[in-house]
């Protein structure tokens, strides 16, 4: 499979031994923090609470424990449900203090437009964390780059250049290809009827979209997977939990504990490569001059470094911290996505049938190269896909923004400095905006007059919205659509071993995105054969 090399072969190894050392690094967190509460105990000898005592225009929120504030009510798997619950008691403008940090948590439509809309500008930035801080080059990305001219000359490349529409229908072939590769391998890992790990799988297939589409067709295939196989560590241990990052006054521990040094390490492992692809991309360059309409994300980088067309110098550095966010952005969350859409239609077999009669009634008889091209006339499975998005936001709390002026929302005031997360994923289950939130419901979507897609209305926000709204979404949206089209196109599929659909675990845990705990195996039975590219 041409997304497959040989450096995926030592992932599993990479990993595990990621693992143990994050173990060890859990337990002596764990460990000091009890030491610490102990003894804080003791002096005050009484709980605190988050409370509007000091500030009666505070935001209301839970009670706190000394030195961890309001740590103890998000021990768990799924923050944005713990967070939704507290919500529910405290309101949609609710305070918390995490460890040092004061931070306000959003959790309606009303205030999610306040923050996104009325007040973006105030709300514009990114806080400093240590892993974004490493992987990022200094948070010189789009991602996390503090709001300012830098970051505008960053997001004007990005949508002028690299994610704009017109760029992206030029990835066509890259989609067509890879996508085929997908359909290929789970006819070869499915024979005799042995179930395929469909989320390992979409993983590998949009890890391959992204690279050939950020470096190209002739960039050496050993080179991108060995750069995709470090970008998974990466990954990995980008989502670990950074004291520092809550106690700024303990960022010690993160260098005593190894976090640092684990975080230096992956991201020297990407650097490394990044660096040599691009010197490779330089050299073929001076072979011979590529034209504009065919240029990989890292030629049109590289032209605009030379060209300075943005109204701000960029330089190799730069080029490397966005290369990084095209690949967490553009790899785990359209990936994680597709599972979910295929969770939930094996779940609802019902609707599985309905997605697989629209989709085969559009492409029968069509050449797998025109595929992408019938897209817009699958609005039963766009619905499936947008209700999937609505259930299950690849980034349930969005991205983190810091408030750079104080100001009000929903009638309190939200102090300058304090971190601030949108509760998207309980923004989607709003009784107020949607009839029966909580049930997958594609036909909600249908005959709808509003265009949701834009991140302009407040009850649906996959990809956020205001000045920091996702800048890949049609990117992500483009792999997405064809993903899901082609294996309900080329597949039947069952649960194995004789489950039924109500037996499938829903398991949830959060990290860097949202994803299934468990990846989802599926058996998959040959509908057609694919036509040779």
């Amino acid at each position: 499979m041409s997304f497959q090399g040989k450096a995926a072969q030592n992932q599993l190894y990479q990993l595990t031994i990621m693992e143990m050392e994050m173990s060890s690094y859990t337990l002596f967190f764990l460990s000091f923090v009890t030491l610490l509460v102990i003894l804080v105990s003791l002096v005050s000898r009484k709980s605190t609470r988050t409370s509007s005592s000091n500030n009666p225009r505070r935001p209301p929120g839970p009670w706190g424990l000394p030195f961890l504030g309001s740590l103890h009510h998000l021990i768990t798997s799924q923050p944005q449900l713990a967070l939704w619950n507290l919500a529910k008691k405290h309101g949609p403008v609710m305070h918390l203090r995490l460890g040092q940090v004061d931070t306000v948590v959003i959790s309606s439509p009303a205030a999610a437009q306040e923050v996104l809309r009325d007040k973006d500008i105030s709300f514009a930035s990114r806080p400093s964390l240590l892993a974004t801080y490493i992987m990022c080059y200094g948070n010189i990305d789009v991602a996390f780059a503090p709001y300012g001219a830098y970051w505008r000359a960053l997001r004007k490349l990005c949508m002028l250049e690299l994610l704009s529409s017109r760029k992206v229908r030029q990835f066509a072939p890259v989609r067509d290809s890879e996508t085929m590769s997908l359909v290929k391998e789970i006819r070869a890992t499915s024979r005799g009827g042995q179930p395929v790990n469909l989320g390992r799988l979409l993983v590998l297939c949009t890890s391959a979209i992204t690279g050939k589409a950020t470096f190209g067709e002739r960039c050496d295939s050993d080179l991108r997977d060995r750069f995709m196989s470090a970008m998974e560590v990466v990954q990995a241990n980008g989502s670990g939990f950074c004291v520092g990052d809550l106690f700024p006054s303990l960022g010690f521990v993160d260098v005593a504990s190894g976090m640092r040094r684990r975080l230096q390490r992956a991201h020297q492992q990407v650097d490394t490569v990044v660096d040599k692809i691009i010197a490779d991309a330089e050299v073929r360059r001076e072979e011979k001059k590529t034209t504009t309409a065919g240029d990989d994300l890292l030629s049109v980088m590289l032209r605009v470094r030379d060209e300075g067309d943005i109204g701000f110098p960029i330089g190799n550095t730069n080029i490397k911290a966005i290369i990084v966010d095209l690949f967490t952005a553009g790899t785990e969350t359209t990936s994680s996505t597709a599972e979910w859409v295929m969770t939930e239609l094996i779940k609802n077999p019902k609707m599985m049938m309905k997605a697989q009669a629209e989709v085969r009634r559009m492409l029968d008889n069509k050449s797998p190269h025109d595929h992408e091209n019938h897209m817009e006339g699958l609005h039963y499975t766009r619905m499936v896909i947008k209700e999937t998005m609505r259930l299950h936001p690849a980034l349930p709390l969005l991205l983190p923004r810091v408030c750079r002026e104080t100001c009000d929302v929903g009638g309190f005031e939200v102090t300058e400095g304090t971190r601030v997360f949108i509760n998207v994923w309980a923004v989607a289950r709003s009784p107020e905006n949607w009839h029966e939130a909580e049930e997958f419901m594609p036909e909600r979507f249908q005959d709808s007059e509003v265009d949701y897609d834009k991140g302009t209305h407040y009850e649906y926000l996959p990809f956020g919205g205001g000045r920091r709204k996702c800048p890949g979404d049609v990117f992500a949206t483009a792999a997405l659509e064809l993903i899901v089209a082609r294996l309900l196109y080329y597949f039947d599929w069952s649960l194995p071993n004789g489950m039924q659909p109500d037996e499938l675990d829903m398991d949830v845990t959060v990290g860097a995105t949202a994803r299934r705990t468990n990846h989802l195996h599926l058996v998959a039975s040959p509908y057609k054969i694919p036509m040779e590219n």
